[in-house]
């Protein structure tokens, strides 16, 4: 099983290069506060998913927590 995680990352990647290289067009990106300039449309969409995710998994960590802490009680009960 520890290899199909290795696999499975090294494919991940790979895709992420690929698909970097097919969209090379340089982008610039206006925010409110700051002006960026110089980087490609790719590299533009895996930084957006990539900041998606953690921010998706950091609205998850409450409700994962809890979930571990009543696992947690029921085990306890069923030992006593």
């Amino acid at each position: 099983m520890k290899y199909f995680y290795f696999i499975f990352l090294i494919i991940l990647i790979s895709v992420f290069v690929i698909f970097t290289n097919l969209n090379s067009d340089l982008i610039e990106l206006d925010l409110f506060f700051a002006k960026i300039s110089g980087f490609t449309k790719g590299f533009a969409i895996m930084v957006a998913i990539l900041i998606g995710a953690i921010v998706s998994f950091f609205f998850q960590l409450p409700i994962l927590i809890r979930k571990n802490k009543k696992i947690k009680e029921g085990d306890d009960s069923s030992k006593a």
